[in-house]
């Protein structure tokens, strides 16, 4: 078995990884970089000319993970898992971007049974290679971690991850279920912070209970794809007797996984880009609120999810004095302030309206307690850091870290 990193070991996002085995090659993961826009990559034998690759693996909806899957060669197979699909495709139909047009074969994921088997986690299996799909811990629903099983090598792909979301329990089960690996790959993010320990969303929950006591009206920014995060703020907002205001996509990403749907807590906010845009059958109609509709002079006392285009929306409910009491509370990485200026402004704007602003954040990437733990429970032979900006820096957490650079091909031993 051979592994070559086509892009990841100096960048985070736009990761790809190439499997090898004697007669067969596959993907893991194809998206986007980060930093600039990379939609004219291309890469010979699975964007054009001949295909040479078996079938490329998809970890979760993370644009720099899926973002290119449209220029797959068509004759290659393409494997993402039904909800993440979903929740791409409803992402791109909100962004007025391209949502996935080829055909893809999704497959199901679920925590794991002591009933099951290692077969019973096969999504790909060719006579030369094979792909076992286990349940992550990520910011994104229903992430991925890929066991790849050829030339009697066992690698591990774990994709994005952590150990302290919703899912904490889950990822410990499936890196236990799955055991020594011949290589491990990884996501090292979160080196170059060198954090021992995250808050757990557990613990944010409870700390934005403390918060929402002190206001009467909270606003939350945060990414709507973030089903741990809404999971967070909407216990919450119940613990503390608040209605809980979705806006549209919000909402429709939560129909998706099939939860809060029925939870009295929830209603839906239609704010002004959307109040034409996406009401998909008018019996639903009746879900839907916008300011003219009093959904605030009803519900006095709410958390609320907001974006930077509901400044105008925001304001409005300002003049109408239903902002009394108000915070916003900034749950995303505090880099984004710095480097995107209409964020910056907003948040400026909020501040201007006696909105105060409060940073309740935790990662959704791995700190360094689940670096080691992962090391601890599949004892690597081999280990390649991806999704970094400085892999080196797991040398003293990581087995035998091989330091390579973007297209080099490395042997599993």
């Amino acid at each position: 078995m051979k592994v070559r990193i086509i892009k990841g070991t100096k960048q985070i996002g736009g990761c790809i990884t190439e499997i090898c085995v004697k007669n067969s090659k596959i993907i893991i993961d194809f998206g986007n970089d980060l930093k600039e826009s990379n939609d004219n990559f291309e890469l010979i034998g699975l964007t054009k000319g001949k295909s040479i690759y078996d079938g490329v693996f998809i970890t979760h909806s993370h644009g720099d993970h899926i973002g290119l899957i449209n220029k797959i060669n068509k004759d290659i197979p393409v494997y993402v898992e039904e909800k993440t699909l979903k929740i791409h495709n409803l992402t791109c139909d909100f962004c007025n971007k391209e949502k996935v047009t080829r055909e893809i074969n999704t497959f199901t994921i679920k925590p794991n049974t002591k009933m099951e088997t290692i077969q019973d986690r096969c999504i790909f299996n060719n006579g030369d290679i094979q792909v076992y799909t286990y349940m992550g811990d990520h910011s994104s629903y229903n992430s991925c971690m890929f066991l790849v099983v050829g030339d009697g090598k066992k690698l591990l792909h774990t994709g994005d991850f952590r150990n302290h979301g919703r899912r904490n329990n889950v990822i410990r089960n499936s890196l236990k279920k799955i055991g020594k690996v011949d290589m491990l790959i990884t996501e090292g993010t979160t080196l170059t912070r060198n954090i021992e320990k995250f808050k757990t969303e557990i613990e944010l929950e409870n700390e934005a209970v403390k918060i929402m006591k002190k206001y009467d009206e909270v606003l939350v920014m945060q990414s709507s794809t973030n089903f741990d995060r809404t999971t967070s703020f909407l216990k919450a907002s119940i613990r503390t007797h608040k209605k809980f205001i979705l806006d549209l996509f919000s909402y429709h990403l939560q129909e998706i996984i099939n939860r809060f749907i029925i939870i009295d807590n929830i209603q839906v906010y239609l704010w002004k880009p959307y109040k034409y845009k996406f009401i998909k059958d008018g019996s639903f109609k009746e879900k839907y609120y916008d300011i003219d509709r009093n959904l605030f002079r009803a519900f006095p006392y709410f958390t609320m999810e907001v974006k930077e285009s509901m400044l105008p929306d925001i304001k409005k409910l300002y003049e109408k004095g239903l902002l009394k009491n108000a915070c916003l509370i900034y749950s995303m990485w505090n880099g984004y302030i710095e480097k995107e200026e209409k964020l910056k402004k907003f948040l400026e704007e909020l501040k201007k309206m006696n909105i105060e602003i409060i940073y309740l954040h935790t990662s959704g990437h791995a700190d360094k307690m689940a670096f080691k733990e992962l090391n601890e429970i599949t004892n690597p032979n081999q280990t390649i850091i991806i999704h970094t900006e400085q892999g080196s820096l797991g040398n003293n957490i990581f087995n035998n870290v091989i330091e390579i650079s973007d297209g080099k091909i490395v042997e599993v031993e």
